[in-house]
């Protein structure tokens, strides 16, 4: 439920009711409505008590400018969205954001658009519910065991932090969490990335299907073979809805370098790159890296899947100086565990809880974790984990 009940001025026909419904999609609840500023101001002339709402306002003249920096004035703090109409130039765009605007969406809205106002309101004003991140886990190259890293890496932080977690897979063909985790979807990125109707917070819950304690996953196609046509723009707000539904989505994110990879990227906090521990991985790691920082998305983290301690001329330290001091995480290899749980149809950790890889991709989950300011729930360590701890520490 959006943290802020909604109330509507000066949204006649034909706004009205698309408002309403749009407003509904995301969850807000519409508190109680007036024809006009007059009406408004008539009744609450300051505010009421000392819980705000959020004010939901058409503007399509420059009188209702004045009247919208009126309520601005008597009501202060209270988040205004304000609903364009008609031919705005830049200087009537600043006259409106003066009045007290804190986000602006041009009428006729696309429902994308209203719901990322509504969301970035939260932040402007510090009323976001939960710190959720967007762990976007991506390969550089084929066979580096992007999606064993990624499931790996979400079902540490649904154990871990024991805080709703999300994993799912943005690939446009065949997906495989529903055959690596035993799951049988009804709905997965096939209906939500195309089909004509926008996904609403509900029709993405009902989505997703459990796969633990705190752990739920959002698949990728099953029954299909032909690629996905997603509709323009529907990535990042699929993102942005299950931003709503965990406290982490992880993002298994096939590596196309195409428009697309670089939006989902860019709806990410934290962006991991999975590499192989050989130089064409690493140059592969850094080009990335560098098209990354060109478009201003998060530095990565690093992650070096089937890492071998023995491989001195390019242990952790190594890739660390040559990815220009990135954050550097090696996971050991474990292939007959990784099979086993295949054939399972279960994460690694519950058929394997003592993998060395497990131990790995906890100590990756860990650190999300405190940054964000989770505490783990970290197992007893054994006299043999703590020895394995000590010679990886020794040997870098």
């Amino acid at each position: 439920m959006y943290p802020l009940p909604a109330v509507l001025v000066n949204c006649q026909p034909p706004w009205r009711e698309p408002v309403r419904s749009a407003l509904a999609d995301n969850s807000v609840t519409v508190a109680t409505e007036f024809a006009t500023f007059d009406d408004l101001l008539a009744q609450w002339s300051a505010p009421p008590d000392a819980a705000r709402r959020l004010l939901v306002t058409r503007v399509s003249s420059l009188d209702d400018v004045r009247q919208l920096a009126r309520a601005d004035a008597c009501l202060p703090g209270w988040p205004v969205l304000a609903l364009v109409e008609g031919e705005c130039d830049t200087v009537g765009l600043f006259e409106v954001s003066r009045a007290g605007a804190a986000q602006l969406v041009q009428l006729p809205f696309r429902r994308e658009d209203l719901g990322t106002a509504l969301d970035r309101v939260l932040v402007q004003f510090g009323l976001r519910a939960n710190k959720s991140r967007v762990v976007a886990v991506t390969g550089v190259s084929e066979g580096c065991g992007a999606t064993s890293v990624a499931v790996g890496l979400a079902t540490e932080l649904a154990a871990l932090g024991e805080v709703p977690c999300v994993l799912t897979e943005l690939t446009l063909g065949l997906g495989r969490l529903a055959g690596l985790l035993d799951l049988r979807p009804v709905v997965t990125t096939r209906e939500l990335l195309q089909d004509a109707v926008e996904p609403t917070p509900g029709s993405v819950a009902g989505a997703l299907v459990r796969a633990g304690a705190h752990l739920s996953v959002l698949s990728g196609q099953v029954n299909a073979l032909d690629p996905i046509a997603a509709v323009p723009g529907r990535v990042p707000h699929l993102l942005r809805l299950l931003r709503q539904a965990a406290a982490f989505v992880v993002v298994d994110l096939p590596y196309t370098f195409d428009p697309q990879y670089f939006e989902a990227l860019a709806g990410a906090d934290e962006v991991v790159l999975v590499v192989r521990q050989d130089v064409p991985a690493i140059q592969a790691a850094k080009l990335l890296a560098a098209a990354l920082a060109e478009r201003g998305l998060p530095a990565p983290r690093v992650v070096v899947n089937r890492y071998e301690r023995g491989h001195e001329a390019l242990d952790a330290a190594r890739i660390g100086e040559l990815l220009h001091g990135r954050k550097v995480y090696p996971v050991a290899a474990d292939t007959v565990g990784l099979r086993a749980a295949a054939d399972a149809g279960k994460p690694l950790r519950d058929v394997a809880p003592r993998s060395p890889m497990v131990a790995d991709l906890r100590a990756a989950a860990t650190d999300l974790l405190e940054e964000v300011g989770f505490h783990p729930h970290l197992p007893r360590r054994t006299l043999w984990e703590r020895a394995r701890s000590f010679v990886s520490r020794m040997s870098g």
